[in-house]
């Protein structure tokens, strides 16, 4: 299983990682494309957070899902700090399809353009 490279500027976090340089097939639905989060990226800098979902998960006919978020400020009690995590209930942006190739220029179009409005 080879990632999928992608061109992300710094000021983006990793915060997870299971989005595989390649398509979906029969030999790697159940594997592959089976976790309810594939990509989850954010930039607390600009306050957004990306997060790609295959959907229905190992489902051959499935797409995928590319939604951004406003990260808000939440306090986490057992940290006893505030941090930003996203607004999951109401994505700014939406995005899907079938095609990986698509997905990654969406999400390199993204990243680059929250980097000219920082």
């Amino acid at each position: 299983m080879k990632l999928q490279a992608l061109r992300i500027p710094s000021g983006w976090k990793v915060n997870w990682n299971l989005f595989c340089e390649q398509d979906i097939n029969e030999d790697n639905c159940l594997y592959e494309f089976s976790s309810s989060t594939l990509l989850s990226i954010s930039n607390t800098q600009i306050g957004k957070c990306l997060e790609l979902i295959w959907h229905p998960k190992g489902d051959l006919n499935g797409k995928y899902i590319l939604e951004v978020f406003n990260l808000v400020e939440k306090y986490n009690s057992k940290k006893k700090i505030v941090e930003k995590v996203p607004e999951i209930l109401e994505p700014e942006t939406t995005f899907e399809s079938q095609n990986r190739i698509e997905i990654v220029n969406k999400i390199e179009e993204l990243v680059m353009e929250s980097k000219q409005n920082i």
